[in-house]
């Protein structure tokens, strides 16, 4: 068997009785990652490694509530078209550490999580958005590696064997045989999407086109993906995920070209080759209560 196929789903087990999975380890770590980079890129907003912290303890769980219930609906005949419905085909509906989380769905659902918090801290929600949301891509490349070690997220059987081999193909035990390795597809194209924002975040000048980049990166990706993989069709639709983010990724694509040409005839400069200048966000940030210092005697 090659060696993609021998990879272990369990990395320990807690008192020999509760099983951790890499996959949690990885997603974690993902998310880690993510909130040190944010933190970094948020400096220039005056927003604090605590209120960064603070934002991603209300948006993660709200993000992998929306991506755990967008994966139980795409496959609702699996979790809800069962006879004799009992506590274990409930547990499996909210069973995310086995796998299952739809970045479709929980994307928006933890950028709604970071709305609430601007709203609560009075902060730009949108030129935070701006400033970090790249981030997401980064997460998401890094927890690919987490479809990985569960043998999902595969694409279609490669049975030429010299394509055998990775990062083309990976082993897929359960199956017995090679499949396209998408997860690393999409971790080399979210790497590279994550990249371009980035370089965006520090010279395009556009508030609120942060989120729209982001959706035009990722729907693109997963628009591509969807090719390597068997059609998903929800509710009798032929190919939805395909269908959907084509769309998406042209609507966001319409949106960016309409806010540059709007802002370009309206006499704004969008594009700062030396970076945007710090005092564009200089009252974006936190209201912060000055210090008063201690009397001496």
């Amino acid at each position: 068997m090659h060696w993609t196929g021998k990879v272990e789903r369990i990395a320990f087990t807690l008192f020999g009785k509760f099983d951790v999975a890499w996959y949690g380890i990885i997603i974690t770590c993902a998310m880690l990652t993510g909130l040190f980079v944010a933190v970094k890129l948020a400096k220039r907003m005056n927003v604090t490694s605590d209120d960064l912290l603070e934002l991603f303890l209300i948006a993660i769980p709200l993000a992998v509530v929306g991506a755990r219930l967008g994966f139980v609906f795409a496959h609702f005949e699996r979790f809800f078209l069962v006879d004799n419905f009992t506590w274990d085909n409930f547990v499996d509906i909210i069973a995310i550490w086995d796998g299952g989380l739809t970045i479709m769905t929980g994307a928006p659902a933890g950028i709604l999580g970071g709305l609430i918090w601007c709203k609560w801290r009075k902060v730009s929600f949108w030129k935070l958005a701006d400033t970090v949301i790249c981030v997401l891509l980064l997460s998401q490349a890094l927890g690919r590696w987490g479809n990985f070690c569960n043998q999902e997220l595969y694409g279609l059987a490669v049975e030429n064997p010299s394509l055998q081999f990775f990062p083309y193909a990976v082993y897929i035990a359960s199956e017995g045989g090679f499949f396209q390795a998408t997860f690393f597809y999409e971790f080399i194209a979210d790497l590279i999407g994550f990249g371009l924002m980035l370089y965006l975040s520090r010279h395009l000048y556009m508030t609120g086109s942060g989120i729209v980049q982001y959706g035009f990166f990722y729907y693109t990706i997963r628009f591509i993906m969807e090719f390597f993989r068997d059609s998903t069709d929800i509710l009798g639709i032929p190919n939805t995920n395909r269908l959907f983010c084509g769309i998406a990724a042209l609507a966001c694509l319409a949106i960016l070209v309409v806010m540059a040409v709007s802002k370009i005839k309206a006499g704004q400069i969008i594009w700062f080759k030396k970076g945007i200048p710090a005092e564009l966000y200089a009252h974006s940030g936190p209201e912060r209560k000055p210090q008063t210092q201690k009397k001496t005697k």
